[in-house]
């Protein structure tokens, strides 16, 4: 039977939210924050507003993260409280920026919840603390991982301890705080149960819910009006159950309202979560994280952000999550240690991807995902150096098709589907061009000096990561094939390492497109190992 809410819970839920905001408030790092603590209150909500303020961006739902979960910058009974003296300048004076930030939200007619991180890092250089973290003297209680930040290990939930402990830190929260509806992260860290038996133990997580899903219905009773409760979690059913996350009990249930799927992962499978949770009320929202960029793609063009968007649209999604986007302006520039291309960058990504009509007939970009990458190698291994992560699924984007050995025997293509929102078909006298296009590398190395080769070209850049590729050389450019469909394209033209293929609208579906590479027989003997690195598919429409 399905859970029986009230009609203002109802209507709660189902109210208008196709753009929801992630607010990092600190972006990871204490060195963004500490600067603001303690400035006139005023100029620390210019700041934080100042893109939604100045450029009107449409948003519906701003979520606020204060911090890792593990310590408060707000008056607690429970955490340790971050006693910066900033923040006790504040508090002395009787301001708990928490309170300034969800009547600021309000008063712009803004929906509010608090994005809380089950089980973030606890950042050594987070200190002075009012008293010591729960962790010190509850070993027992925890999990010993990969990472540092000082971090003395994550929380095992199938301890009824943490459980409990961490019931008490939301329900804080819930009862003293104005808010909206509450979020909880299942992305910073999903190390919740030991590695290995994440799925045998997924009970334990579903009480964890459970009893979180009871106590924010008595505060919403309690107070008379809704408090919603969302989840991020990984973007496929697979990866959930991978870090023991029973999500087709939590839909039957309804232990939750609202479903983030993802982070920074551009293949969300939102026909798999529509199927569990048909027959309830439960909305879906899938993520994307320009800082955790997935790898090859961070501060990419626009039109790759409208290739992502529209797909997600048309698979169905009732809105869009941003997290870790750039919201400074030119009035208040020093919130990130950011660009001001990055912020024109989320600020036009904004304006286009609320709504699905403003994408149609805009150039879109669609891409083949690269596994690994966009943390560095000591959380989640890169794409080159690849091994399949044990701690976790989520952030790893294990599916990836990218990179993958190309076959090279005239046989056997190297099949990868790439999903199109577009009826390129029956939109064919409004488009220019469209180009596949793709990156190769030659694994088996040998004297480049000797031979004429491709260009080398930049597979992915940050500021942990940059990857270029081992040029082939260029008789590849006649050897190798890209069937579409089946459909085999021309012979590609080289372009600053990039292999360009030309296509026909009325060669694509609608949805997924099989696409097959190989390297017909004969070249180099066989013996060349070509890694097929990236591939994108370019629709420019008329202006």
């Amino acid at each position: 039977m399905p859970r029986q809410f009230s009609q203002m819970h109802h209507d709660a839920l189902n109210r208008s939210r196709k753009m929801i905001i992630n607010y990092d408030t600190n972006f990871g790092s204490p060195s963004i924050i500490e600067p603001l603590a303690g400035k006139e209150i005023d100029t620390v909500v210019h700041q934080y507003f100042a893109m939604i303020d100045e450029y009107k961006v449409e948003v519906d739902s701003i979520w606020w993260c204060w911090l890792d979960g593990n310590y408060a910058l707000y008056p607690s009974k429970i955490l340790p409280m971050w006693e910066l003296s900033g923040f006790k300048k504040w508090w002395n004076a009787g301001i708990d920026p928490i309170r300034v930030f969800v009547e600021e939200t309000k008063k712009r007619k803004k929906e509010v919840f608090f994005s809380y991180r089950l089980n973030g890092t606890d950042m050594a250089s987070i200190k002075p603390l009012s008293k010591p973290l729960l962790k010190e003297s509850h070993p027992e209680w925890l999990i010993q991982s990969w990472e540092s930040y000082g971090n003395p290990g994550y929380w095992n939930f199938a301890e009824k301890g943490v459980r409990d402990y961490k019931l008490s830190i939301l329900r804080e929260i819930a009862e003293n705080y104005d808010y909206d509806g509450l979020e909880i992260d299942f992305a910073r860290v999903p190390v919740n149960l030991p590695p290995g038996y994440q799925w045998e133990n997924r009970r334990f997580l579903t009480k964890f819910m459970q009893s979180l899903r009871k106590m924010t219905l008595e505060v919403e009773k309690h107070r008379g009006r809704p408090f919603l409760l969302a989840a991020r979690i990984p973007e496929n059913i697979e990866g959930c159950h991978f870090d023991g996350i029973d999500i087709e009990k939590w839909a039957s249930e309804q232990l939750i309202d609202i479903l983030v799927l993802g982070n920074r992962s551009f293949d969300v499978d939102i026909t798999a979560f529509r199927r569990i949770t048909m027959g309830t009320e439960i909305k879906l929202y899938p993520c994307i994280d320009d800082h955790h960029a997935t790898d090859g793609y961070l501060n990419p063009p626009i039109d790759v952000f409208r290739g992502v968007c529209a797909n997600w649209w048309h698979q169905g999604a009732d809105g869009i999550q941003t997290f870790n986007f750039e919201h400074s302006t030119s009035d208040s520039p020093n919130i990130y240690s950011n660009t001001e291309s990055k912020s024109k960058l989320h600020l036009q990504v904004y304006k286009e991807i609320i709504d699905p009509k403003r994408l149609k007939y805009r150039n879109k970009t669609f891409v083949l995902q690269r596994r690994g990458g966009g943390h560095g190698p000591t959380v989640i291994p890169n794409p080159e150096d690849w091994s399949t992560p044990r701690w976790m699924y989520y952030l790893t984007n294990m599916f990836a098709p990218l990179p993958t050995i190309l076959g090279n025997d005239g046989k056997v293509d190297t099949l990868v589907m790439a999903y199109i929102s577009d009826d390129l078909g029956s939109e064919s006298e409004k488009i220019v061009v469209i180009h596949v296009r793709i990156l190769l590398s030659d694994l088996s190395f040998g004297d480049q000096s000797k031979r004429k080769c491709l260009q080398p070209a930049t597979i992915a850049a940050n500021k942990v990561h940059h990857l270029k590729t081992i040029p082939l050389e260029v008789s590849i450019v006649n050897q190798i094939e890209l069937r579409l469909n089946n459909a085999l394209l021309p012979k590609p033209i080289e372009d600053q390492g990039w292999l360009i293929f030309s296509a026909k609208p009325n060669q694509f579906a609608v949805g997924n497109n099989l696409i097959g590479v190989c390297i017909k027989k004969g070249w180099k003997d066989g013996h060349h190992k070509v890694s097929l690195e990236k591939l994108e598919i370019q629709v420019n429409y008329q202006a």
